[in-house]
Parts: C-alpha cells; structure tokens; sequence
C-alpha cells in the first residue's frame, strides 16, 4: 500500500486517541465556561493535559493529509483546492488552539474559553465545510455511503454552531456523535477510494 494511501487509517487512528484522551483525561478540565474547580484539575493532571492536547494536534495535522488524499482521489478542481484550503486554515486554528491549551500553567489565569472557541467554531466549521465541498465533488457513492458522509460533516456544522451558542451539552453530545461516526467513516471511505 502507498504511503499515501495510509492517510485514511492514520487519520482515523489519531482522532481515535484524541477523542479517546478528550473522553478520558481531558474532560474534566474542558468548558466553554472555565471555572476555578476546571483549573484546579488541569493543574493536577498538567502532564496528561499536555499529551492530550498534542493527540488533538496530531489529529488535525492528520485530517489536512486525509483531505489533500482524498483531493488527489478526485481531481484536483477549484473546488477541492477551496476544501483543502479551508481545511488547512481549520488546522492552524487548531494548533494555535490547542498549543495555548498545552501552554498553560498553574499560576496563570484559566482563560482558555477562547481557545475552546477557536477550536470549535473555527477549526470544526472549516472541517466540516471542506468535507461538504469534498462530499459535493465526489462521484459515484453508493446512497449510504454519500448519506453517512453528508451526515458526518452536518453534525460537524453542529458542533461548531453549538460551540459559538458556548453549549457545553450541546457541544459533549455532538462531539461524541461526531467521533462515533467519524472514525469508521475514514475507514469505509479510505477503502472505497483507495
């Protein structure tokens, strides 16, 4: 298999362990609406914190390599060079995010809602816009598969509506909905293109 041809999977790895550590050791600091019990957890689990932060940016310097795989799958067009160009301004939001996140320490102000903000409304709307435009430009899906496609990257616009609306139950369960459905996705879909 190409090394290109591996995007896909290791696009569906790392968002894997992303989602995996923002389940685990990251959601009991993470809130649109950050509050002193939030930092004084994050304090306590700083190493944790950090690595999880690093998964989230290595899961996003994945989706850029799945979307410019899947640009090069179905030609390069107007269309997905706007998709992969909204993707990779997705992603330095992201790290520009998420690298304030890692950098923070005790001692500091807790003022990480913006961060959470970039993220979700920036980084997710420009995801989830680029795989509409990819979605759009791709030809000859079965139904459920275009159907499981459109669905992924509508409820990624969800999320990032509900992180602009500073919902964190919105944002939880979209975010879980999105992981669930995402990470398999890549995998049917890395197979079908491929």
């Amino acid at each position: 298999m190409a090394r290109a041809a591996l995007a896909p999977y290791l696009c569906a790895a790392a968002n894997l362990l992303a989602a995996l550590a923002l389940a685990t050791v990251l959601a009991p600091g993470v809130s649109l609406a950050p509050t002193a019990a939030h930092a004084g957890y994050v304090a306590g689990h700083l190493v944790a914190w950090r690595i999880g932060w690093g998964l989230w940016v290595a899961a996003a310097l994945s989706l850029l390599a799945f979307f410019r795989w899947w640009a090069s799958r179905i030609g390069w067009s107007p269309v997905t060079r706007a998709a992969v160009l909204l993707a990779t301004a997705g992603v330095l939001a992201d790290v520009a995010a998420e690298s304030r996140l890692i950098a923070w320490s005790p001692g500091e102000p807790f003022d990480i809602a913006a961060a959470f903000q970039l993220s979700g409304v920036a980084a997710n709307g420009a995801y989830s816009v680029a795989g509409l435009l990819l979605t759009a430009a791709t030809t000859h899906l079965p139904r459920w598969l275009a159907a499981w496609s459109w669905t992924v990257w509508l409820i990624g616009i969800g999320l990032a509506v509900s992180a602009a609306l500073s919902s964190d139950d919105a944002s939880r369960v979209l975010t879980a909905i999105l992981f669930v459905l995402f990470v398999p996705w890549l995998v049917v879909f890395g197979r079908r293109l491929a």
